[in-house]
């Protein structure tokens, strides 16, 4: 009996994967569209010079 429960319930659970919507692929996709951004354009701005010798030696 419990082996018939287990696989009642494991055929119960799995109906909630399924979604009834239709939404359509495009759609999903469109949401995440992504936008260049500052060193996403294949021209990377260049790494802030190194501090004067000398200072933070304190």
């Amino acid at each position: 009996m419990k082996k018939v429960f287990l696989a009642l319930m494991a055929v119960v659970l799995n109906t909630f994967l399924f979604s009834c919507s239709t939404t359509d692929t495009a759609e999903i996709e469109s949401e995440y569209d992504m936008v260049a951004t500052e060193g996403d354009d294949q021209d990377p701005t260049p790494p802030p010079p190194p501090p004067p010798p000398g200072e933070g030696d304190q």
